[in-house]
């Protein structure tokens, strides 16, 4: 193993119950409230755009309204979430531990922009990363694989060098079909649904990878 990819929302931070209360929020604020039933049906796992279509079935938004209106609620959940922002429980010592292992590194996150340069400069993570994808640097969106092979074609690094951690079904996918060895991370979907769609093992959080079972993933990754 030459390198770890990780995606962000659910798996460098948990921020997914936060989105949920800003979504929330910003539905309300529009006159339209949203019930846990339609959050389920028509926000969790969606694209902003397909959001902002329910939220807003009578306009025909433009591209740049899309943008704007998108951004006026990643802008609401940035200021929802500061006060609370934390990486998932041993996430900063497994990045240590990679760093000291001469391992590269890169985020791929479906989030724009803002969101990637919020966490990682909350967080003071930006010096663990060799590569930081977000939403703007591919064209097809997951589950999709293009992010991840833009990452690892950046890295340097063939897929079969190359472990991938995803929490959600949809990041599965994206990340089986870049060709890399599959953790998932169980802040979103659970083990079942995460290994159903391929993650080749799961871990509850990261405080979960001792030296000995990240030796173990090494080892193991290489041979798949």
């Amino acid at each position: 193993m030459k390198a770890v990819l990780f995606d962000m929302d659910g798996v460098i931070v948990d921020t997914n119950p936060h989105h949920r209360i800003a979504w929330r929020t910003y539905f309300e604020q529009n006159g339209k409230p949203l019930t846990d039933a339609d959050f389920v049906q028509y926000v969790s796992g969606k694209h902003n755009k397909d959001i902002l279509t329910h939220l807003f079935p009578d306009r025909s938004l433009s591209p740049s309204e899309a943008r704007q209106l998108a951004a006026e609620k990643e802008a609401l959940f940035r200021e929802l979430y500061l006060p609370e922002i934390k990486p998932v429980a041993g996430l900063t010592d497994f990045l240590q531990l990679l760093h000291k292992s001469g391992i590269l590194t890169a985020v791929a996150t479906s989030a724009p922009v803002e969101n990637l340069d919020f966490v990682m400069d909350a967080l003071n993570l930006r010096s663990y990363f060799n590569v930081l994808l977000d939403e703007s640097k591919v064209s097809h969106p997951k589950p999709n694989p293009e992010i991840y092979q833009k990452g690892m074609q950046l890295l340097g690094v063939e897929p079969t060098e190359s472990v991938i951690f995803e929490d959600s079904t949809t990041g599965i996918r994206a990340a089986k079909a870049a060709g890399a060895y599959v953790i998932g991370v169980l802040t979103t979907d659970s083990a079942e649904e995460l290994t159903g769609v391929g993650a080749d093992e799961v871990i509850r959080d990261f405080t979960e990878l001792t030296p000995d079972r990240f030796r173990s993933i090494v080892n193991r990754s290489v041979s798949v």
